[in-house]
């Protein structure tokens, strides 16, 4: 499944993620890479998975944490930070065992993000890192 199977969000969209949600990076076994915001992670799974026929695995990864805070199997959790699974773990099971069905959910390019970092379009550095992403280290 490319990026184009998913409404994307604006340069804006995204800067507005940065400051005020927090994003994962998605890289999945289709070698496939989107930018998500942290909080559509759940229902991220169930497209994503149902996208491609339950074949794909997912690594999801934060900044400024070094390997995958989450990876799945299809769509089932393998791997997870005890916190994020947590906060993600109750959507998850609904999604998978009810007929409720996954809210849309935007991405982002990684390669574009890339480039409005090296562009100085974004900092590299998180202004909010503490309040989004620092419990996420302590787990």
């Amino acid at each position: 499944m490319s990026i184009s199977n998913y409404k994307k969000y604006s340069k804006e969209e995204l800067i507005k993620i940065l400051d005020e949600d927090g994003i994962l990076f998605v890289h999945t076994s289709l070698n496939d890479k989107y930018i998500i915001k942290k909080s559509d992670l759940a229902d991220f799974i169930m497209l994503e998975s149902d996208r491609t026929a339950h074949s794909a695995d997912m690594a999801f990864y934060m900044p400024g944490i070094s390997g995958p805070v989450i990876t799945t199997f299809g769509c089932f959790l393998d791997k997870a930070n005890p916190i994020l699974r947590e906060e993600i773990i109750d959507r998850l099971v609904l999604l998978q065992t009810t007929d409720t069905k996954p809210n849309d959910v935007k991405v982002f390019d990684r390669d574009e993000f890339f480039k409005m970092v090296s562009n100085n379009e974004v900092s590299n550095n998180i202004p909010n890192y503490d309040t989004l992403y620092k419990k996420y280290t302590e787990a």
